[in-house]
């Protein structure tokens, strides 16, 4: 079999598979340079759902040490899953989505095949992979309000609050943003000025980065100290889009973060989700100042002239809280404490858990097809692909 049979026989496995894997010029080369021919080949026929490796020794016929080791190396690099499950060793093959714009990049390295897939990865990104949440309401993020910027800490429910999240955790991993480090990593794309080792994981999801080498181990003292630091640069934090069992806490930024993009760049509609709070402004005490500006990072903020400043500038800072994320970032830093985050008058809590979500991703993308007169079949799409850490078998 030809080179280019075998790279294509993988991405066709993973479409079989139910993943996202649009059609783009930039999809063949960025295959073909993750993945050696003996990987792709290898890779091609292993399911997306947690496996035994004697199930795999069976159907490709090779000896169960040789393959082992080959899957651990890749594991480490984060194109396979593999966890401890009941004491035993299990895989999956990990989705490109999953790979490309998070486990790949975890580990932070620096080496020529890192820098070389970079560029492939944007490329894509852009061209298609970064349509993924596109046509749904329901993303892969949302964003959790910093809890000192609230009105009234007191009516926080558990899954908005930080510390909440932290407390419900048994274990705790930190990893390199791969946003952040793919950018960093790409010549064509200018170096973002924020830390980069502050991609937060928990619980099983923890397990597989600390087994795997794709991030370290810590705990919940350093975590808060990650996600304060975070704060005080104007990051986002962004957790997994439900209630129970959350595995993620990003920190964004505008630059990097592809749930920004998608806003800013790709022009969606919207991003990540949400917090269920919005900003609101005291124009009598508004300096008219610009940070708050500087810091959104949905460009929700903007400073207009007003006879209600009592500023030198003669100018307040007035919000769009139609696409205001209601992070917290701006209030965190304002000198005068005139913004604060207050409880939308319509709320929408998030789905319960990753399964959830697939059906509401799942169920708001049929609608959004049956809108434009497409029929689809969800047993041929990538109707569940929400690149979860979750463990599923």
């Amino acid at each position: 079999m030809k080179n280019k049979e075998i790279y294509e026989g993988l991405i066709e496995w993973f479409r079989q598979c139910g993943a996202y894997v649009p059609e783009s010029v930039a999809l063949g080369p960025l295959i073909q340079e993750t993945y050696t021919v003996e990987e792709a080949e290898l890779l091609t026929g292993m399911p997306l759902t947690l496996f035994d490796i004697d199930d795999l020794v069976r159907e490709k016929g090779t000896d169960h040490l040789e393959l082992s080791a080959k899957l651990d190396e890749m594991a480490s690099r984060g194109l396979v899953y593999r966890i401890h499950v009941n004491g035993k060793i299990k895989y999956r093959l990990n989705p490109p989505r999953f790979v490309f714009l998070r486990s790949f990049f975890w580990p932070g390295r620096g080496d020529d095949h890192i820098k070389a897939v970079a560029p492939h990865v944007t490329r894509y990104y852009l061209d298609g992979l970064g349509d993924h949440w596109k046509d749904v309401k329901s993303k892969g993020l949302r964003a959790i309000p910093i809890e000192k910027t609230i009105d009234d800490p007191r009516c926080i429910l558990p899954y908005e609050a930080v510390l909440q999240v932290l407390q419900n955790q048994d274990r705790f991993a930190v990893a390199t943003c791969a946003c952040r480090h793919r950018k960093n990593s790409d010549p064509n794309v200018p170096v973002c000025k924020h830390e980069t080792e502050n991609c937060l994981h928990f619980g099983k999801f923890a397990d597989y980065i600390i087994e795997n080498g794709l991030g370290r181990e810590i705990d919940l003292e350093e975590c808060q100290e990650i996600l304060d630091r975070a704060a005080e640069a104007g990051l986002v934090h962004a957790a997994s889009n439900w209630q129970e069992n959350v595995d993620t806490i990003c920190n964004c930024c505008q630059c990097c973060c592809v749930y920004l993009e998608a806003f800013h760049v790709l022009k969606h509609d919207s991003g990540m989700n949400s917090s269920n709070y919005e900003v609101h402004i005291n124009s009598e005490t508004c300096l008219g100042c610009g940070l708050c500006v500087k810091r959104c990072p949905m460009d929700a903020l903007t400073l207009v002239e007003s006879i209600r400043a009592n500023s030198k500038t003669g100018k307040i800072s007035e919000a769009q809280t139609n696409i205001c994320i209601g992070c917290g970032i701006c209030a965190y830093k304002c000198p005068t404490k005139s913004l604060i985050l207050k409880r939308r008058e319509q709320t929408l809590p998030p789905p319960v858990n990753a399964a959830e979500l697939k059906r509401r991703y799942a169920t708001e993308k049929m609608e959004k097809y049956a809108e434009k007169g497409h029929r689809i079949d969800p047993k041929n799409t990538y109707m569940g692909d929400i690149s979860s850490g979750e463990v599923i078998e």
